[in-house]
């Protein structure tokens, strides 16, 4: 009889508990997601306003910017990916490249110097970015920001700004 007891008492213990565990499911749960969604949101707000503000370095005048150019013998030609489907060669044709300075940031001699004097870094970058693209999706905004980003990265500067692609066109 004490066995029948306890087995009612343990049942009813787990009834309770499934009852409570569906309570707190249903009620308490979603409550807990909006408050997080909540406090998500404020802290991406917060984020946006903390960022860091542009340092001296990254600011500069348009018309102070030096130019060096990059000049190619003959137009080069540089393969596109394909697009799936796509079985015709598509490529970019481009006559240069020319590279921005900032002359008021810190390793400007230098990076300049080195820039002139092994500028087939800067022309592997470019045909690198631009080989990664298809024939569709290629845009020269889009090849010029990816180059200025990783020529930033490979020479370890902000003096490099920009990067003009002369006689860009797609084919």
């Amino acid at each position: 009889m004490k066995k029948n007891i306890l087995t009612i008492v343990i049942m009813a213990v787990s009834l309770i508990n499934l009852v409570l565990s569906a309570v707190l499911v249903f009620s308490v749960m979603p409550a807990m997601n909006k408050t997080s969604n909540l406090v998500d949101k404020v802290a991406s707000i917060i984020d946006l306003e903390i960022e860091p503000q542009d340092s001296e370095e990254d600011q500069y005048s348009i018309t102070d910017l030096k130019i060096y150019e990059i000049v190619m013998e003959n137009s080069l030609k540089i393969n596109l990916q394909k697009d799936p489907g796509d079985t015709a060669a598509h490529y970019v044709v481009l006559d240069g490249i020319t590279v921005s300075f900032n002359p008021d940031a810190e390793d400007y001699d230098e990076i300049n110097t080195s820039v002139q004097e092994a500028d087939i870094y800067i022309r592997d970058i470019v045909k690198d970015c631009i080989s990664q693209y298809t024939a569709t999706t290629i845009t020269e905004s889009a090849v010029r920001q990816d180059a200025v980003k990783k020529i930033q990265e490979r020479y370890n500067t902000k003096s490099i700004v920009d990067i003009s692609l002369p006689g860009f066109l797609v084919a």
